[in-house]
């Protein structure tokens, strides 16, 4: 009996040491949010609809999407609203969203892949959830949070009720297999950030490795326009970061404010430079690992031959 006892709690070690070594992928937040949605048609009033997402969603998500909510600051109204404002691109994203549950061995492909690649390699947990067309994904720590909404978007998906910038985006990201792959960049980066130009090669960086590494870039259609417009953005890049070192308004994040060209060209300024220094680079392991720590990127961009204009 007691060698049993033995046995078992042997294997129950074993289970806990190799979830350790795993990380976890949630994809619960999504079945939720389609079970809200469904119940929608209940509502009888404004607050009830709000009551359905809050006690349907809000209140059983997991402990990672709390996270999620906590750092973009989810509320109830908020979604009732959205539903309300694009029912077609709702109803258009959902197959896409449900599908996710089914490719976790992909997502573990990639983190494999980068297991494979990069020393002292952490595995970051994932979680997907339903956020609100705000944020396609994001990091905490080591924990990688997705926007399925935006992020399983495709070309074929509805965005004719959306607004322009998000008619713009939604479908050009290129699968929540390639949104992972950028994020996990952004959990093995160190160090904090200050300004612009850190900023710019923060997220450069994200999409230069994972591009090197996994073959996936989020921003490809944001880079057509940046490799058109190449000469004129650094020297604008170049002239806010002397007007204004810690102003990233005109780079980075800046969605809809950004009406006469591609919002978060910073992402394409940031991988040029990342780009350029790798190659510049003698020692290939050597320049991977400056990329990650971020007390560099000052001394990165200072050296950059891709922002000297001649």
């Amino acid at each position: 009996m007691k060698q049993g006892l033995f046995a078992i709690f042997l294997v129950f070690l074993f289970e806990i040491s190799f979830s350790q070594e795993k990380q976890w992928i949630e994809t619960k937040d999504i079945d939720n949010f389609w079970i809200a949605f469904d119940s929608l048609e209940h509502a009888t009033s404004k607050s009830d609809s709000i009551n359905i997402i809050q006690t349907n969603y809000m209140d059983p998500s997991t402990r990672y999407f709390k996270e999620f909510i906590k750092l973009r600051n989810f509320t109830a109204e908020e979604y009732v609203m959205l539903i309300g404002k694009y029912p077609r691109f709702w109803n258009s994203i959902r197959s896409e969203t449900e599908k996710v549950k089914y490719r976790k061995a992909e997502i573990e492909s990639i983190l494999d892949l980068y297991e494979s690649k990069l020393p002292d390699f952490k595995r970051p947990d994932v979680c997907f959830a339903i956020g609100c067309l705000r944020t396609g994904g994001t990091v905490s720590d080591h924990l990688i949070l997705i926007g399925t909404e935006l992020a399983a978007s495709t070309p074929e998906t509805e965005r004719s009720e959306l607004s322009p910038w998000l008619q713009s985006v939604v479908g050009t990201f290129g699968d929540v297999v390639a949104m992972v792959a950028h994020e996990t960049i952004h959990t093995q980066q160190t160090g904090k950030l200050k300004n612009l130009a850190e900023f710019a090669i923060n997220e450069g960086v994200a999409d230069f490795l994972s591009e090197k590494i996994t073959g996936f870039n989020i921003n490809k259609a944001l880079f057509a326009y940046g490799q058109e417009h190449d000469l004129e953005l650094r020297k604008e890049f170049l002239d806010d970061f002397a007007k204004n070192k810690t102003d990233i308004s005109n780079w980075l994040y800046n969605g809809s404010r950004s009406t006469d060209r591609p919002a978060d060209l910073g992402y394409y300024i940031g991988y040029r430079i990342a780009e350029d220094y790798y190659n510049r680079s003698a020692n290939k392991e050597n320049a991977f690992s400056a990329l990650f720590n971020r007390k560099n990127y000052m001394r990165i961009f200072k050296r950059s031959e891709y922002m000297k204009i001649r």
